[in-house]
């Protein structure tokens, strides 16, 4: 049994057990109000203070049920959450079922490689990593995927992955966290809204109101309970009126702060949960130490002060219930207090908070490529090499299933540039997906799907699916030509890795051959690392020009009993076997 059914079934058992628990109190709980309904009702008829003395005990076993009660919800959607959690990843490993966002909305089509490499979108390496819950986090993680980090911070990104990768239990709560704290874009862009937005406090007068007013009316409500005079009757109507009329005034300032969130203090209430899970936690990479050192400054605990911002909000919240707003305000301007407390609280800590949801979703994404790693630990963490030499063994792709996967060794260290000839159908474009995919890994410190790797960190230029544009008005070819500029330039100011696939498609084979050779040819003369697939054999011819730097590497089909066979090995070489006639025959095209 796997790990992650064995934690399905255990956090399946614990869900039902406290599903139990929360029917019996919920059973409870409507007991108690037809216990407080009917007492109350027998004191009206009786008029026996014994009986108003009970109701006001079921009313305090009520409303202690009712805590209860939303503690246990608590704890059901959690038990829930982590059910879910282990379910996907046992059905993910088993049967190859991706119930994780795609992160479409973050695709860029003219980026140097996400869109030519599937990053993203359904079936794509996105999905494959993903295990955030929380928009910011999902971003964070197409932000790793979409650029070039320093050699430092790579290195930095393998030694958390590494720590992370071990502490399954707490990865998991983690997310359970995230999950229920449905952290969705509007959420996110609420919070960085607010805590960027000016701060203006409630004036001096309007402060100085709020607490002479309700002295005042506690004065006249005292001075009435000792003298039954007219005069204290009106003066209690007068200052609970202008106490609520003043708070009323203040009702605008409100809905500018809660900018119609929905529950916000609800999330922000789970944010200093998991920042209080964070913190608890021991670590020993440099990165996870940091990350946790933002939520632990010295004139800002997360944790703390998160919850004390939820608190604000809650009770900013009430400005919706009737019976808060007339009552609370009416005799104590509750809101016009509960406002100048989340505006102090905002002016002091408003910077903080981006800094700590940040944290939160840095490391998401990395728990992320810990979770990857911990499904997949036959894979290697690439040596970040300090020779600029670069080459993989058995170098595989992650997505592809592993009864289908076959693995290559490519090496670089004696030539950094490789020609691929080969047959259609016989692993071209796979292999140089295969060598982005798991570069694109390399470069943001997660592990690879090879047994062995040494790479230098350079820049991705992909040319592969490059499509034409109606809305542009422009060619499938010229849309080549503009990315062939851009890797051109890129390579002349630093050195690149680059994957080209049968470039030049969208003009004559004449034009096609010299254009290729020419790109190569210019590539080569700059500090360039990459392969290019093409099915001219004579662009092949580079390599005897080059011999120091250009090799000729290709993929061979065999023809067995009038059937193509395929063994997708890379060889030493240009390919001798040519299948297009043949297939073409097969398919009765033609004779």
């Amino acid at each position: 049994m796997s790990i992650y059914k064995k934690r399905t079934k255990q956090f399946n058992e614990s869900y039902l057990s406290i599903k139990k628990r929360h029917k019996v109190l919920g059973i409870l709980r409507v007991l108690a109000f037809c216990g407080i309904i009917y007492s109350f009702y027998l004191f009206m008829r009786q008029e026996n203070y014994y009986l108003l003395l009970i109701t006001g005990g079921i009313l305090i076993f009520f409303l202690v049920l009712l805590r209860l009660h939303v503690s246990m919800t608590w704890k059901l959607e959690y038990q829930r959450a982590l059910k879910d959690i282990n379910k996907d990843e046992e059905e993910f490993l088993e049967d190859d079922v991706r119930e994780f966002d795609g992160g479409k909305e973050f695709e860029v089509q003219n980026h140097p490689y996400s869109f030519d490499l599937d990053v993203f979108g359904e079936r794509s390496l996105f999905q494959y990593l993903n295990r955030t819950a929380s928009y910011n986090g999902a971003k964070k993680l197409a932000d790793l995927l979409n650029e070039q980090l320093l050699p430092n911070e790579i290195i930095e990104n393998q030694e958390a992955v590494k720590e992370l990768s071990q502490k399954l239990d707490w990865r998991h709560k983690i997310l359970a966290y995230n999950k229920m704290s449905k952290i969705d874009r509007s959420t996110f862009d609420y919070l960085k809204k607010w805590s960027e937005s000016d701060v203006k406090l409630v004036s001096k007068k309007s402060m100085y109101a709020a607490y002479i007013l309700p002295g005042l009316l506690l004065l006249s409500v005292v001075l009435y309970f000792i003298e039954s005079h007219l005069i204290w009757g009106y003066l209690v109507s007068l200052f609970f009126s202008l106490n609520l009329v003043l708070s009323i005034m203040k009702v605008k300032q409100i809905q500018q702060e809660l900018s119609g969130a929905d529950k916000i203090h609800e999330t922000v209430e789970n944010y200093a949960s998991i920042f209080k899970k964070i913190e608890k936690e021991s670590f020993q990479s440099k990165k996870m130490i940091e990350l946790v050192d933002v939520l632990q400054n010295k004139d800002f605990r997360s944790s703390k002060e998160f919850k004390v911002l939820s608190s604000h909000f809650e009770k900013l919240n009430t400005v919706a219930n009737i019976f808060v707003n007339v009552v609370f305000n009416g005799f104590w301007q509750f809101h016009v207090h509960s406002l100048n407390s989340l505006l102090i609280w905002k002016k002091k800590n408003a910077k903080y908070v981006m800094l700590s949801v940040e944290v939160v979703a840095e490391i998401e994404a990395l728990n992320s490529l810990a979770n990857f790693s911990y499904n997949n630990r036959k894979y290697t963490f690439p040596n970040l090499s300090v020779k600029q030499e670069m080459s993989f063994k058995d170098l595989g792709h992650p997505l592809i299933n592993t009864t289908k996967r076959v693995c290559n060794d490519i090496d670089f260290r004696d030539q950094r540039f490789v020609i691929l000839t080969g047959s259609n159908m016989s692993g071209k474009s796979t292999f140089l997906r295969t060598v982005g995919i798991n570069l694109v890994l390399a470069n943001i410190g997660a592990p690879i799907c090879a047994t062995g790797a040494t790479f230098i960190s350079l820049p991705l230029f992909v040319s592969m699916r490059l499509t034409d544009s109606l809305e542009d008005s422009e060619s499938y070819f010229y849309a080549e030509v503009k990315r062939l500029k851009e890797i051109v330039e890129s390579v002349a100011i630093q050195p690149c890795f680059v994957l080209l696939d049968e470039i030049l498609r969208g003009t004559n084979s004449d034009d096609k051959q010299s254009g290729t050779i020419g790109v190569i040819k210019k590539l080569i003369h700059q500090k360039t690392y990459g392969l290019i697939a093409t099915h001219d054999l004579e662009v092949c011819e580079v390599a005897n020009d080059y011999p120091d730097i250009v090799v000729n590497k290709c993929f061979e089909v065999a023809f067995v009993e009038d059937e193509l066979v395929f063994d997708y090995k890379i060889q030493d070489g240009i390919c001798k076997n040519k299948n297009a006639t043949f297939i073409m025959k097969k398919m009765q095209i033609i004779d």
